[in-house]
C-alpha cells in the first residue's frame, strides 16, 4: 500500500477529460475509485482526499502491483541529516526515474508529512531506549535491549579511539589533551575521549581487527530492525552516517538478509572524527574529492567504489528561488537600507564561547564601529534545544535580530547566507556555505586567555578537516575581538575582498554547484538497481 501526495495545477472546472494515469507521473482526481489493467501493472485506485485550492496537495491510495517496481529503505538517524536528505529532489527523482516504493526511517515524526508528499512511506528510527511496547515482560525486554545496545556503544567506542590513533589523526590527539571537564561534553556524545577505550596497546592493529570482527557480529542485531527489513524485503538499503553505533542494527539486518547497502558519508569531518566504516557497503557517495581520498587512505575503501557528487543541502544555491531580499528583510525586520552581519552559531558543545563574543560584537555594533546601518543576526544552530538561554538575551537589543532554530526549507538558509555582508561561524560547515555563495567569511578561532591552551576554543581548527582552512586564502580567521572588528570592517567595505581565495576553496572542497548531486545521487540508486 503506497501513498502519494499529488502536486500540481488545479484541474479546471467544467467539461474536463481525466486521463487513463501514467504510472510514472502523478495526476489527480476529484473522487471516486476505477481500474486500469494493462501488460505491466494492475491499479487500484480509490481517492480519500478533496481538493485544496491553496496548498495543492492531494492524497491517493495507490495499490500498485508492478513486476519491475524496486523497493528501497531509506535510513537517516539524525534530524539534520534528514533536513539535508529530504529537502532535496531525491525522493522526487526516485519516484519519477527509478519507479520505486521508497520508505524512510527517520527520528521525527514530523518528516512524515514531507516524505508522504512525495509518495513515500515513513518508519520510526529505532532506539531501543524510545522503543516501547505495553506489559511487564516487553518492559524487562526493553531494558535488556538498552543494556546491549550500551555494550555495543562502548565496543564502538573503542574501535573509534583505535582507528584514529591508528591513523595518527592530530584533532583526535589535540582533543585527548584537553580538560575533563571539557572532554565529558564529548563522551556523552558517544565520542571516546579517555585512554580507557584504547586499553590496552592502542595502536596494535591486530586488536583492533579482532573488536571490529566482534562488535559488527549478530550480537549488536535487534528484533524490531529485522522484523522492518524482513517486512519491507527492499531491493536495496541507503544507509546515511556509516561510521556511526545507530547504524549497526540496520547494517546488521540488511547482511544478515541480502539487502544491498549504498552509503552515504556523513559529512566532510567523518572521515577524520568518527569510528570504522560499516563492513559489507556495497557503493559510498561522498561530498568530495577530498573525503573520498581518505576513505581510501584511513578505511582502505576501494576507490572504484566510491562516487563524488557534492554537497547535497547545496543543490538549491544556484538558483535565487528562495526569499528575495526585500522578502527577506521584511521578514526579520530589517530596514531595508541596512546591511547585516550574520554570526551563524554553533552547537553548544562546540560553541561555549560564542554568546560572550557576540555579546562584545553587539555592543561594538551599537556604538556604531560600522556605521548606522549594520544589524547583527544571530541564526541559531538548529539543534540548539537550549537556545533561548543561550540568546533569549540578545532579542531585546537594538540592532540585533535572533533566528530561532529552524529544520525547515534550506532556502530560508541560503538566502540568509547570499545576502549577509559576511558570515561568522566557529569551525563549522557554515563557513563552506558561505563559500558556496560567494559570500565573505571569518571563522572564530578564539582564543581565550581564561582558559588553558588546549581547551580554548580555537583548538578546533586542529582537528584534520578544518586545519588547512587556516591555510588558504578564501576566508578570514578571528583569535580575539580586535582581529573580528578588523575582519568585519574589511569584508563590509568589500564584499569581493578573498573572492579568488574562495573561488579556490569551492573547487577543493564542494565538487560542483550546479545543483545537480541530487541527480548524481539519483544515479548511483539506479546503477545499482540496474
Amino acid at each position: 500500500m503506497r501513498t502519494h501526495k499529488i502536486t500540481g495545477s488545479p484541474p479546471t472546472r467544467g467539461r474536463q477529460a481525466w486521463k487513463i494515469p501514467s504510472l510514472s507521473e502523478p495526476h489527480c482526481l476529484l473522487g471516486g475509485s476505477f481500474f486500469y489493467c494493462s501488460n505491466s501493472a494492475l491499479i487500484t485506485v480509490v481517492v480519500v482526499g478533496a481538493w485544496h485550492w491553496q496548498n495543492v496537495r492531494h492524497i491517493l491510495i495507490l495499490n500498485a502491483i508492478t513486476p519491475d517496481l524496486k523497493k528501497i529503505l531509506v535510513v537517516l538517524p539524525s534530524p539534520l541529516m534528514a533536513r539535508n536528505f529530504l529537502r532535496t529532489e531525491i525522493l522526487h527523482l526516485l519516484g519519477a526515474g527509478v519507479r520505486a516504493q521508497v520508505t524512510v526511517v527517520s527520528p521525527d515524526p514530523e518528516d512524515r508529512v514531507l516524505i508522504e508528499m512525495h509518495g513515500a512511506d515513513w518508519r520510526p528510527f529505532f532506539h531501543p531506549r524510545r522503543f516501547r511496547e505495553p506489559g511487564k515482560i516487553a518492559n524487562l525486554l526493553r531494558r535488556g535491549r538498552y543494556l546491549r545496545y550500551l555494550a555495543g556503544l562502548f565496543f564502538h567506542m573503542c574501535l573509534t579511539f583505535r582507528i584514529n590513533t591508528i591513523s595518527g589523526f592530530n584533532g583526535f590527539a589535540v582533543r585527548l589533551r584537553q580538560s575533563f571537564a571539557l572532554r565529558k561534553a564529548y563522551l556523552r556524545e558517544g565520542l571516546p575521549m579517555s585512554p580507557i577505550f584504547g586499553f590496552p596497546f592502542p595502536r596494535s592493529t591486530a586488536i583492533y581487527k579482532f573488536l571490529y570482527r566482534l562488535y559488527y557480529s549478530r550480537w549488536q542485531g535487534f528484533g524490531p530492525v529485522e522484523k522492518l527489513v524482513e517486512e519491507l524485503q527492499p531491493d536495496i538499503m541507503i544507509l546515511s552516517m556509516i561510521q556511526t553505533h545507530m547504524m549497526t542494527p540496520y547494517l546488521l539486518a540488511a547482511r544478515h538478509q541480502g539487502v544491498r547497502i549504498l552509503g552515504i558519508n556523513g559529512s566532510w569531518d567523518q572521515p577524520t572524527t568518527k569510528g570504522p566504516v560499516c563492513p559489507g557497503i556495497e557503493r559510498i557517495v561522498v561530498q568530495n574529492d577530498v573525503v573520498r581520498d581518505q576513505l581510501v587512505r584511513y578505511h582502505h575503501v576501494p576507490q572504484e567504489k566510491i562516487t563524488t557528487i557534492g554537497w547535497l543541502q547545496m543543490d538549491s544555491y544556484p538558483y535565487e528561488q528562495g526569499e528575495t531580499r526585500q522578502a527577506l528583510f521584511a521578514h526579520m525586520g530589517i530596514p531595508f537600507s541596512h546591511r547585516y552581519i550574520l554570526f551563524a552559531a554553533n552547537a553548544p558543545r562546540l560553541g561555549l564561547h560564542e554568546p560572550e563574543v557576540f555579546r562584545a560584537l553587539a555592543l561594538q555594533m551599537q556604538a556604531g564601529v560600522f556605521g548606522q546601518d549594520v544589524t547583527l543576526v544571530c541564526r541559531c544552530h538548529p539543534q540548539d534545544r537550549n537556545w533561548q538561554a543561550r540568546w533569549g538575551w540578545a532579542m531585546d537589543m537594538p540592532f540585533v535580530v535572533v533566528e530561532p532554530p529552524d529544520l525547515g526549507p534550506l532556502d530560508h538558509l541560503a538566502a540568509l547566507i547570499r545576502h549577509a555582508g559576511v558570515v561568522i561561524a566557529s569551525a563549522g560547515s557554515i563557513n563552506l556555505d558561505a563559500v558556496a555563495l560567494d559570500t565573505p567569511t571569518i571563522g572564530l578561532a578564539w582564543e581565550d586567555e581564561n582558559l588553558a591552551f588546549q581547551d580554548r576554543p580555537a583548538r578546533a581548527y586542529d582537528l584534520d578537516h578544518l586545519s588547512e582552512l587556516r591555510k588558504s586564502s578564501g576566508m578570514m580567521f578571528a583569535r580575539n575581538e580586535e582581529e573580528l572588528l578588523a575582519a568585519c570592517a574589511r569584508y563590509l567595505a568589500d564584499r569581493a575582498a578573498d573572492t579568488s581565495g574562495r573561488t579556490e576553496l569551492r573547487d577543493r572542497y564542494l565538487f560542483r554547484i550546479d545543483g545537480k548531486a541530487a541527480n548524481r545521487f539519483v544515479a548511483e540508486v539506479e546503477r545499482m538497481l540496474a
